[in-house]
């Protein structure tokens, strides 16, 4: 019998072990596992027969238990807990540990059950909250009955209810008013059959604020398909739907622009053109009444049009007031305007009209005297921005190009008058386009050639114009624009031509005029703009010019020539600060000398000519400079004072300092095959070079290709020496130090050029791996006459020994100047005393 209840017992716990979906184990009395199932091996991660032998709290984390307190049975144990997975992930379990007696025998049988899932679960929940809880926007939870359940942060601050206040309402307090009942049946009509609706709705706020919203409504159901929530999700369209309202607006107003232009075109009589205009306006631009006045001096506006959308007219303000609108708008030639709600751009006194009522006058012409005002008002504050007076102007100049060709035989040779207007005038300024101007010049030029009779031209520019457009906008910039054309028309003489050149230049060609002339004619032009104030906007601007003078033949015998020089003088005036007047250099032109720069370059006639640097020690020669000349064809040689300030003009410094350093290279190369005792070569490097990384590596490739060759490297010393000015560093200290650095690491040295002369930056000396120091030859030659100089240079030398920079004298002259400065303690010394610059054999 007792062998019969133990079989029982085993087949029951076998059964268990077998097909239960928990882990099931078999413990002893200390709670070591005797037999598990597969499902434990499944949950811990490991292979089930290697948990035999094991204690079961060996997997169990140290973590404290929870025990079930619903636990009944006194000889069964019932927790919660943490476990340990064989990959060491922790989940929480539930235990349960009973003891089965059977024949004398316990047995203790321990389930476990997995509830990870419950954990998940939670985080899901708490994560749903926190999403609810900040979203952005505005989320409201009703239940099966659609009364209120949960709303977020969001909702209270769009709608300026509390959670509480709407806890159990119906969402029908939000109702606007503006939405009917079949609006409403439609919406809970998709619901129910979709299970979503969204769409756009007007509710209203707590203070009784109207606002639009774009809302999403959807249900939530449980496992049976029953409705037990609706959630629905908001946000403020206000601004978009503001925005939809103007571009609807702009839209419908260039719509009545292109009706006004067809009827332009339709060669209808004055009277329809008006009423048309006033019906036009106000069914299009939303308006509340137009209305169209004409005056014939000294007699006061008449209202000779108006329309309004009421049968009765009663939407046309008083006449009076009307009247009195319009006659500031002609008196002034310029719109009026006035903003409902009190915020006036200029005074236009409606009298006994609405006080939100916005209203505009807008002038129009007839022939060359303004003839009428086009008036138009609307219910709406703050009505009228940049675009709608824009388009309104517009429609004020159709009526004054319409009356204009009421005035002519056809509209067609009014439109053909327009049309040559407009290709020969900037439509901004008024002034001549470029073309005319160019015509001018190529008639006047034939003049001048034949007549052998001078001409001038002007080019003006105005200072800083970029700034006021990036500042104030183009508006105000085409103001300034504006403003400057009409200087400039009242300021030309009879028989001077004056056009737009381009942006904000302005080109003035003036006939029969020699150079004097044409300076103190532009000069006057230029002191009119600097002290004439600006009034645009509701700013007021004070704006000048730089402007550039060229006059035929002395500048040039070309127009080509002329606009070079003339350009290259205003560029003169802009890098001197602006605000003034200059004429490039008389004979000869920078574009003659630049052609000759060009031709001698391209023929290799601008050469080096090596000037010796002595020891003043010794008299011996240790170095010498390379200056550019130029060879003209027939032989005759220019200094470098003659040239190079036309080759900066010109942007041709550059090219000239690479041909120099390029011959000064082949030069030492060939010294060094000759056998020649080793000197120093120094070169100057212009800013344009220096800024030119591609420029300065490519020499640096040349120096090595020729090093390669004549065993010049960088371990014996490269003998080139870059000559630069303070002025040239001016620019960018650090870049160009960057941009030499591959120079100075191959052998190149430096030397500051015409120290003195400039802004004696000592940062140089601290920064810049400065070797050699030239002392500029104005504080030279006054060594022997100056003692102030004098201590100037003995401090310069002490300096240089000090930082261990040679110190090298231009410019001397005499031996006594030589022998003043080696009692300074200067190292070197370079002037005509020594030798003048010969050209390389």
């Amino acid at each position: 019998m007792r062998k019969g209840k133990n079989a029982n017992l085993h087949g029951k716990l076998a059964f268990l072990l077998a097909f239960s979906t928990d882990a099931v184990f078999v413990l002893d009395e200390r709670g070591v596992i005797q037999t598990t199932n597969h499902e434990a091996g499944r949950i811990l991660a490991c292979d089930a027969s290697a948990l035999t032998g094991v204690s079961l709290r060996a997997w169990r984390t140290d973590s404290p238990i929870r025990p079930h307190p619903d636990n009944t049975r006194p000889d069964s144990l019932c927790y919660s807990a943490f476990f340990r997975r064989h990959d060491g992930e922790t989940f929480l379990a539930d235990v349960s540990i009973a003891s089965v007696v059977e024949g004398g025998e316990k047995t203790y049988v321990a389930i476990l059950r997995d509830m990870s899932w419950l954990t998940e679960a939670a985080y899901k929940q708490n994560l749903a909250a926190a999403v609810f809880d900040n979203s952005m926007q505005a989320i409201m939870v009703t239940n099966a009955a659609n009364r209120i359940v949960a709303v977020n942060t969001a909702f209270e601050r769009l709608t300026g209810y509390s959670a509480s206040e709407v806890a159990g309402r119906s969402p029908n307090l939000l109702q606007s008013g503006r939405h009917d009942k079949a609006f409403y049946a439609e919406l809970w009509r998709a619901v129910l059959a979709t299970g979503h609706w969204q769409g756009e709705i007007w509710d209203r706020r707590k203070n009784g604020e109207i606002f639009p919203e774009w809302l999403t409504i959807s249900v939530v159901r449980d496992d049976s398909g029953a409705i037990t929530h609706h959630v629905a999700i908001g946000h403020d369209i206000t601004e978009r739907k503001k925005s939809e309202e103007r571009l609807h607006h702009m839209t419908d107003f260039y719509s009545a622009l292109c009706q006004v232009d067809h009827l332009v075109a339709c060669r209808t009589n004055p009277q329809a053109l008006f009423d048309g205009i006033c019906r036009t306006t106000v069914e299009y631009g939303h308006l509340r009444c137009a209305c169209i006045t004409v005056t014939d001096p000294p007699h006061f506006p008449r209202i000779v049009a108006a329309f309004s959308e009421a049968a009765d007219g009663a939407a046309i303000p008083p006449e009076e007031a009307v009247r009195t609108l319009s006659q500031d708008a002609i008196k002034a030639g310029e719109t009026v305007v006035q903003q409902g709600g009190g915020a006036k751009a200029r005074r236009a006194p409606l009298q006994r009209a609405p006080a939100n009522l916005s209203a505009g006058a807008f002038p129009f012409k007839r022939g060359n005297q303004v003839y009428g005002a086009l008036c138009v008002f609307s219910d709406e504050t703050f009505f009228f921005d940049d675009d709608l007076l824009h388009l309104l102007r517009r429609i004020a100049e159709d009526i004054s190009f319409a009356l204009d060709g009421f005035d002519q035989e056809t509209l067609r040779q009014a439109a053909e008058s327009r049309a040559t207007y407009l290709a020969q005038h900037d439509i901004l300024t008024g002034l001549y386009r470029r073309n005319m101007i160019e015509e001018a010049m190529a008639r006047h030029h034939m003049l001048g050639l034949q007549a052998n009779a001078p001409y001038s031209l002007g080019l003006i520019d105005l200072d800083h114009f970029k700034i006021i457009n990036d500042t104030y906008g183009h508006a105000i910039g085409d103001e300034v624009l504006v403003h400057a054309a009409k200087i400039l028309r009242t300021a030309m003489r009879l028989g001077d031509i004056v056009g737009r050149w381009g942006g904000e230049e302005f080109l003035c060609l003036l006939p029969d005029t020699g150079p004097d002339s044409a300076l103190y004619g532009m000069e006057r032009i230029r002191e009119q703009l600097a002290s004439t104030a600006i009034s645009v906007g509701g700013h007021e601007l004070h704006v000048t010019a730089s402007i550039g003078v060229a006059t035929f033949p002395f500048d040039g015998k070309t127009m080509t020539e002329l606009m070079t020089v003339v350009d290259a003088a205003l560029y003169q005036a802009k890098q001197e600060g602006g605000d003034r007047v200059r004429r490039a250099g008389a004979s000869p032109s920078i574009f003659c000398i630049g052609g000759q720069i060009e031709e001698a370059l391209g023929h290799g006639r601008l050469v080096a000519a090596a000037q010796p640097i002595v020891s003043l020690k010794d008299g011996a020669v240790v170095a010498d400079e390379s200056l550019a000349r130029l060879i003209l064809p027939g032989g005759a040689v220019l200094e470098a004072t003659q040239f190079i300030e036309a080759a900066a003009h010109l942007g041709q410094l550059q090219r000239i300092d690479q041909a120099i350093i390029a011959q000064v290279m082949r030069r030492c190369v060939e010294r060094v095959k000759a056998h020649d005792a080793p000197i120093l070569h120094f070169v100057n490097a212009s800013a344009g070079l220096l800024a030119q990384a591609q420029t300065l590596a490519a020499l640096l490739q040349d120096a090595r290709n020729q090093g390669h060759d004549t065993g010049l490297t960088r371990d014996c010393g490269t003998p080139f020496v870059i000559e630069i000015t303070e002025r040239a560093m001016l620019r960018d200290r650090k870049a160009v130090k960057r941009h030499l650095e591959p120079l100075l690491e191959y052998g190149f040295r430096v030397a500051l050029d015409d120290f003195g002369s400039g802004y004696s930056s000592f940062l140089y000396l601290a920064d810049f791996p400065v070797s050699f120091l030239k002392i500029e030859k104005e504080l030279v030659v006054r060594t022997t006459s100056d003692k102030r100089v004098a201590a100037i240079i003995h401090d310069i030398a002490r300096l240089g020994h000090d930082l261990g920079i040679t110190t090298i004298a231009e410019g001397i002259e005499d031996a006594s100047t030589a022998d003043a400065l080696l009692a300074l303690d200067i190292d070197w010394g370079q002037g005509f005393h020594f030798g003048s610059p010969t050209l390389a054999q």
